[in-house]
């Protein structure tokens, strides 16, 4: 059914028609700028910078035979050609299309109606604005009658929607205005001013700890960050964590759960913000019915955070991106967190390594879109317990190395007592037990902070005793450590092998 669905989808995609909504009405077009864009360009070579700043797709032009004569133009210059009168007459006779662009008569005639290219950009703008009516008519006319085909899954038909209005949106973003150099610099000013001013605090969204907040700045908005660590590390526990953050900073998340249900999470945050431990609150109770009192002002506090939570299962990168918008328009979130990013995807027929590689794309192009930081949590390969400290680094990224690439940071959780093996204090303090590793960083350097997970509440912290619910407040070094030093066999891996598509050596950073 869904191969049937999607040949579907595609042969409508390019054959259904625009729908008259009126006898008579013609799609919107501008056909006089289009030929003043067409005349400009043949006859001011200075005119093809600026309008390549608007568009450069012939489909914008409405008319078939302002196509070709712009496909003409854009193949001159790809070849590093001249453009006038005579090279775009040729060039359409070499493509055989000079009888479709009208013959050389209306190219001369397109030459006759403008003077020069002074006001192109204008011009393109609007012949820009009359495509994208042109494609919400078309899309609206094929949304309609897909909708009323009982073979087309919704989701399918959503997910192609998806496609067609990101599609609208890379040629917009060509159209808009560019950050003059000189701008940016003032920029740099005002930030740096701004920073001096700020003594210190966070200049993003609070990230729920000192020390990291340190490093960041806070959550920064456009960032992509990634969180890998094996089962058992503690990834949903510290995302857990940085959401109270965010959320106790009076800033809206998102949370999509891909793994965890909403009522676990929820336990989570009781146990993260409160004296009890989870055992109390998912398996034996209370031992005294006094407890219930502070469980109910917990309950009652907890409740005005504003958190968001949709936790269904293996939700697509449309379907998130469809939520985050929502989130965005609705609660205004400036976090949104994927846990975990492999589990994503309704195509489970899709190669795993493309369709890992399609969720982070989309998760950094939801973060850039609506300027917020999204957080996807990543498995590591078991190539990690294959090393003698089980040390996680780039390569052990599991599925695709796409989600380094996209990522704007890599952060590594390691604990190695649960591993048996003693904690290296040489690289974090003495009362921390779990390594935060930042392994790439693409504004500031990497590094690694010590943190303290308490296993009873699945929660950590920046050092043992600093938990605000206990009263203690106690003052201690936010430095950040250099990333140990580690036998190179440890890092490269002795014999990095396949094991059921947990590793591909071309995904070697290194």
């Amino acid at each position: 059914m869904e191969g049937k669905a999607k040949q579907w989808i595609d042969y409508k995609a390019k054959n259904t028609a625009v729908i008259n909504l009126e006898k008579g009405k013609l799609p919107p077009q501008a056909i006089e700028l289009e030929e003043a864009i067409l005349g400009a360009l043949m006859i001011d070579s200075r005119a093809i910078d600026e309008l390549f700043q608007v568009f450069n797709d012939s489909n914008v032009f409405y008319k078939e035979s302002h196509k070709v004569i712009f496909e003409a133009i854009v193949d001159l210059i790809s070849l590093s050609q001249p453009v006038d009168l005579l090279t775009v007459s040729n060039q359409l006779k070499i493509k055989k299309s000079l009888d479709i662009a009208g013959g050389d008569f209306y190219l001369i005639g397109l030459t006759q109606k403008i003077s020069s290219g002074a006001h192109i950009e204008f011009h393109a703008r609007i012949v820009l604005q009359m495509y994208m009516k042109r494609k919400a008519i078309t899309l609206g006319s094929q949304m309609i009658e897909m909708a009323y085909d009982s073979d087309i899954d919704v989701f399918k038909l959503f997910d192609f929607i998806d496609g067609e209005t990101l599609m609208i949106n890379d040629i917009v973003e060509k159209g808009k205005s560019e950050l003059s150099y000189s701008d940016a610099l003032d920029l740099v000013v005002e930030r740096v001013k701004m920073l001096t001013d700020n003594e210190g605090c966070v200049t993003g969204i609070d990230t729920g700890f000192k020390k990291i907040n340190k490093h960041f700045g806070g959550w920064q908005p456009t960032d992509f960050i990634v969180i890998g660590a094996r089962p058992g590390m503690g990834k949903t526990a510290f995302v857990v964590n940085t959401m109270m953050g965010c959320a106790k900073s009076g800033h809206a998340v998102g949370f999509v759960s891909l793994e965890m249900s909403t009522q676990q999470l929820a336990t989570r945050t009781v146990a993260g913000e409160s004296n009890f431990h989870l055992n109390q609150l998912t398996k034996n109770g209370f031992e005294k019915p006094e407890y219930f009192s502070g469980l109910l002002r917990k309950v009652k506090e907890l409740k005005s955070l504003p958190i968001h939570i949709d936790d269904r299962p293996s939700l697509s990168i449309g379907e998130i991106k469809r939520k985050a918008r929502l989130y965005k328009r609705k609660f205004d979130i400036k976090v949104l967190i994927v846990d975990y990013i492999q589990l994503a995807g309704s195509d489970k027929d899709e190669d795993i390594r493309i369709r890992v590689g399609k969720i982070s794309n989309g998760l950094k192009a939801i973060a850039k879109e609506l300027d917020i930081t999204v957080i996807g949590l990543a498995q590591l390969s078991r190539e990690v317990e294959r090393t003698p400290y089980k040390r996680p680094a780039l390569h052990h990224l599991k599925e695709s190395g796409d989600i380094e690439q996209d990522a704007d940071a890599v952060c590594f959780l390691y604990r190695p007592g649960y591993y048996g093996i003693d904690v290296d204090h040489d690289v974090i303090d003495d009362n921390c037990n779990t390594e935060f590793i930042i392994a790439k960083y693409r504004h500031g350097g990497v590094g690694t902070i010590g943190l303290h997970y308490d296993e009873n509440k699945t929660k950590f912290t920046d050092f043992e005793g600093s938990d605000n619910v206990n009263g203690s407040d106690v003052e201690h070094s936010n430095d950040i450590q250099d990333m140990p030093k580690m036998n190179p066999a440890d890092v490269f891996g002795e014999s990095i092998t396949n094991d059921n598509n947990d590793d591909n050596d071309d995904d070697n950073p290194f």
